[in-house]
């Protein structure tokens, strides 16, 4: 068994922001809460990822389910594994 059969069994949703010319990489956003120290305000923070999204069919607005896979280039090291 390798480190990715541990990895695939919980993707992570994330948001299309934006893809490049060819269509091969999209750039997602995934939006958490974090809760501010002192005034327990939630304040809402995106991570941004850089995806490989040769095989699927990606717009951008859309929801995205992501994994984990080896490094594809300098920035990718996700895969895009179905659109919502």
């Amino acid at each position: 068994m390798t480190t990715t059969d541990k990895v695939t069994k919980h993707p992570v949703e994330a948001r299309v922001v934006g893809l490049s010319k060819d269509g091969k990489t999209a750039k997602v956003e995934i939006p958490r809460v974090v809760v501010d120290e002192r005034y327990g305000k939630r304040l809402r923070r995106e991570i941004s990822l850089h995806v490989d999204a040769a095989e699927a069919k990606v717009v951008v607005g859309k929801e995205v389910m992501i994994l984990p896979c080896r490094r594809i280039s300098k920035t990718k090291s996700w895969k895009v594994v179905s659109v919502i």
